[in-house]
């Protein structure tokens, strides 16, 4: 059995879908909760067993709804040596990542939910933590494992020269979903970007040195989308990304994948680029001018 820790955020929307997708739940107590109405799914030998939250009531209410949870604590600590791998999932606050060195320390695998920090030195310093203790990390959107994006045929595309992609929201916590689908798509090796919106209204374009090009748009003025376009050599698709449950459950079964092989899914280099184009299109639209990165 490998089994999952969840630290922080068990009231809130990933925790709680986590532990509702792995684990058996009382289904009419999870819907009176108003918690994620996403189908249980298990991956197969994997189990939620341990819940942390700063709030020990919030924790105790999800244990309560979910079958397998055998410890509940505020103490963080109290996870080492009881689970075999950890999800950090308190992302609302932009502090999670701060739990994240004891784990790492101890060489645990280690997932850290969107985004791994709003700060690009503060998020290189975690992924050298995390090579350094020889501790597999994941952390990034679960656009990522799409089952929208599973289905197309990439190949027949032929090279990717240009994908849009747009999302709703703050142009880094939710940003950084578009951005990482963008990236996870074209590839690494963005030189410059331009930010050409105004605040609550981005409008990125990203160029790369072989003429590849991004087009990201984060607005905080529409709705609740996630739409791509992939322009490639030979073909292009059209992508509407809807199905939460599949690519929450994809992302799952990728961290219990990587805490059962100890490889990293995404290498440290590529996540930590996503988080320097969110940065670098932050201060892209604050100055006006384009980002070298």
């Amino acid at each position: 059995m490998t089994r999952l820790g969840i630290v922080g955020g068990t009231d809130i929307w990933d925790a709680t879908a986590f532990s509702g997708i792995l684990n058996p739940k009382d289904e009419a107590g999870w819907q009176e909760a108003g918690f994620p109405p996403y189908a249980t799914r298990p991956v197969e030998g994997a189990q939620v067993v341990a819940l942390f939250d700063d709030d020990l009531a919030k924790a105790q209410r999800l244990a309560s709804l979910v079958e397998g949870i055998e410890l509940v604590t505020d103490r963080l600590e109290d996870l080492l040596g009881q689970v075999d791998g950890v999800l950090l999932c308190d992302d609302l606050s932009l502090q999670h990542q701060k739990r994240a060195p004891l784990f790492l320390e101890a060489g645990l695998p280690t997932f850290i939910d969107k985004p791994l920090s709003r700060d690009p030195a503060e998020a290189e310093a975690l992924l050298d933590l995390a090579a350094r203790h020889g501790a597999p990390l994941m952390s990034g959107s679960a656009l990522r494992y799409s089952t929208e994006l599973a289905a197309v045929d990439l190949p027949a595309l032929g090279e990717l020269r240009t994908v849009f992609a747009c999302g709703p929201g703050d142009l880094v916590f939710y940003g950084i979903h578009p951005c990482e689908f963008l990236l996870a798509t074209l590839g690494p090796g963005v030189k410059r970007l331009r930010n050409l919106g105004l605040a609550g209204q981005n409008h990125v374009v990203l160029d790369y040195e072989d003429g590849r090009m991004g087009v990201l748009v984060v607005r905080e003025d529409i709705g609740y989308t996630f739409r791509a376009v992939l322009l490639g050599s030979l073909g292009s698709a059209a992508l509407d990304i809807q199905d939460g449950e599949g690519y929450y459950r994809n992302l799952l079964a990728t961290f219990v994948e990587m805490v059962r092989t100890r490889v990293q899914p995404v290498p440290s280099p590529a996540i930590l680029e996503v988080i320097r184009v969110l940065d670098a299109a932050l201060r892209s639209q604050e100055s006006g001018d384009a980002v070298d990165l």
